[in-house]
């Protein structure tokens, strides 16, 4: 199962775009460490009376601008660019683990419907030999036609069967190719994944958990930025000018120290406080939601493994058992001691018991799977 996984990862965007979302946020991050909150920005101008009374007027003004932080903002953006990154990395693993969950359902229903084919032809091909057998028998003039009618029907049901069966296969198939990237056909039989979990794993180290309890986080850090940026930024600017006030006059220069402080809109700065509590709300409402669920889904879980471990056996030994008494009637049968009409029900017995143990172990295989998936852990 593990070499499904891996190709599955290979075939989801979401994998694929993870590297490049989270370098993305770290150089978000590099950004918020420097000195200004935005990029300086170059100012010039050039000022002439040319065009007017021409009496020599030029002045040329070059500078800078800076926006700084606003107090406490710097280490606020700081703290929610680290709290993106991890919550880019957890959603990561919330991925791998859904993808995870996606595979182990392709991969059971995949070995559920080769389970029918295999069935369906053992049952057709048990159905073959009795036909010969009581076709040769009414040859013989020991049955009558009527028991070989009911052989031909017999085996028409059990060529349907396998035919619906190979259909299912083929669309089986066909899911497990698209999920997965890998051709059924050469993709062997799965065994069970490993029922024992580790006492080290516990439901507060499911990746759906962490993801959560990383978003509040998220939002909180986000909600104390909001509270630093009630203004936007202040400005610092350092300009040199050099004038000529007419012809013949000398260069004067000067430097200009110069700052720009925007006063804010308390309404606008409202409606932003309230949407980061807002945020904060429904993220510590999705954990808790989480908590709960994961709680529930895991004992649940738990619960059916032990169910589905009971059925399995009792599932094997009722098919043991059909499949005796079905041997020992058709040897009497072949005897002359029992007639066909009871040797097919037995046999329609038999075949639903084997078929009943043989979907039991592929439930069982895929409850394991359910249980380690409510676990948080991967193939």
């Amino acid at each position: 199962m593990r070499d499904a996984f891996q190709s599955a990862l290979l075939l989801s965007p979401e994998i694929k775009a993870a590297q490049y979302r989270i370098q993305s946020l770290t150089s978000r991050r590099e950004a918020a460490s420097s000195l200004t909150s935005q990029p300086l920005t170059v100012e010039g101008a050039y000022r002439t009376d040319s065009l007017h009374n021409d009496q020599g007027l030029r002045e040329l003004t070059l500078g800078v601008s800076a926006p700084v932080w606003n107090w406490n903002e710097k280490s606020s953006t700081q703290t929610v660019r680290d709290a993106e990154i991890q919550e880019a990395q957890l959603q990561l693993e919330q991925t791998k683990l859904e993808i995870a969950g996606q595979v182990r359902q392709l991969v059971w229903d995949l070995q559920a419907a080769q389970v029918d084919v295999d069935i369906a032809k053992l049952r057709f091909a048990s159905v073959s030999d009795l036909l010969a057998s009581v076709n040769k028998r009414v040859n013989a003039g020991e049955l009558a036609e009527t028991d070989l009618m009911q052989a031909r029907v017999l085996l028409s049901q059990a060529e349907a069967e396998q035919a619906r069966a190979m259909g299912l296969l083929e669309q089986a198939k066909a899911s497990y190719f698209a999920g997965v990237g890998l051709q059924a056909s050469t993709v062997e039989k799965y065994l069970p994944e490993n029922a024992t979990i580790s006492e080290g794993v516990k439901v507060a180290d499911h990746p759906s958990l962490k993801l959560a309890q990383a978003q509040l986080v998220l939002n909180q850090s986000q909600k104390k930025l909001t509270a630093t940026q009630s203004r936007p930024n202040p400005e610092i600017g350092l300009a040199l000018i050099s004038e000529r006030a007419a012809f013949f006059s000398g260069q004067d220069k000067s430097l200009v120290l110069s700052t720009r402080i925007p006063l804010g809109s308390s309404s606008e700065y409202k409606s932003r406080v309230l949407e980061a509590q807002a945020n904060e709300t429904a993220a510590n409402a999705r954990l808790l939601n989480t908590q709960r669920n994961l709680g529930s889904r895991s004992r649940l879980a738990e619960s059916e493994l032990e169910l589905f471990s009971r059925l399995r056996l009792a599932a094997t030994a009722q098919a043991n058992l059909s499949q005796k008494v079905y041997e020992l009637h058709k040897k009497a049968f072949e005897l002359g001691e029992t007639d066909l009409a009871t040797l097919i029900r037995l046999e329609q017995t038999a075949v639903e018991a084997n078929r009943l143990n043989s979907k039991a172990t592929i439930e069982y295989a895929a409850k394991v799977s359910a249980y380690r998936q409510a676990m948080g852990l991967l193939p």
